[in-house]
């Protein structure tokens, strides 16, 4: 019985390591990069949010509310196909970032250039209104 016990303690530790793990790999600029860049492409806005800083949500709102007239294209986007070739991290410090993303959007290469911030222990990605 005491054995079960303990294999059974020993599998909840084993399943939680990796989940904290996961997490981890989530939260790297690379990630956080790809992850904001695909939808930054398919036009999903709700995870721009996500992973966009607090001060950018304002310029994703913008972007938003700048497609609401345009729903073939965005239908259009939001049936692209997005596949990264590479992310680089061009440029690292505690907070903050530089990366470059290299995608194919429908079969044709695209490359973005991503400026990231971390908040509160997240990486962000950060833009600006030029």
């Amino acid at each position: 019985m005491k054995h079960r016990l303990w294999i059974v303690l020993l599998a909840c530790v084993c399943v939680l390591g990796c989940a904290c793990q996961n997490g981890k790999k989530k939260n790297t600029p690379e990630a956080v990069t790809e992850a904001f860049a695909k939808a930054f492409y398919t036009g999903d806005f709700t995870h721009m949010y996500q992973y966009s800083s607090k001060k950018s949500q304002v310029v994703v709102k913008t972007i938003q509310d700048g497609m609401k007239g345009q729903t073939e294209r965005l239908d259009a986007m939001r049936d692209s196909k997005v596949e990264f070739e590479s992310i680089t991290v061009d440029d690292l410090t505690d907070s903050t970032a530089t990366s470059t993303s290299n995608a194919l959007i429908d079969g044709k290469p695209h490359t973005g250039k991503w400026n990231l911030v971390k908040e509160n222990g997240q990486w962000k990605v950060t833009m600006v209104m030029p």
